[in-house]
């Protein structure tokens, strides 16, 4: 079974981009180097929260899962070129840099169910 939220993660941070929108960090690392991580965006959005977008490197590689509307998988996007090192850090960025397009996508998506 996969494990999205805390465990055996040892490092938690929030970064609020803005009062509705959030990026939830967690790994763990051994010597320096990221093991495992997940790194999720999550929007408020008509007072609920939803995970929007996640990024973890369960399954042995670092992967973005896109999230459709009732919190499923709709797509799989692979990054088995990057370590976890690399994968974290680009996971934060991508979250930064294109949270208004996940979360438009994902408001779409739940109008449309």
């Amino acid at each position: 079974m996969a494990c999205y939220t805390a465990c055996g993660m040892d490092k938690k941070f929030i970064i609020e981009i803005t009062e509705e929108n959030l990026i939830a960090i967690e790994f763990r690392t051994d010597r320096g180097e990221v093991k495992d991580f997940v790194v999720r965006l999550i929007c408020l959005i008509h007072g609920r929260r939803h995970d929007v977008i996640r990024f973890d490197s369960a399954h042995g590689m670092p992967h973005m899962d896109i999230l459709d509307a009732k919190g499923q998988l709709y797509d799989k996007v692979w990054y088995d070129y990057l370590s976890n090192d690399q994968a974290l850090a680009m996971a934060i960025q991508d979250i930064k840099s294109h949270y208004e397009f996940y979360r438009e996508r994902y408001i779409k998506w739940l109008r449309l169910n």
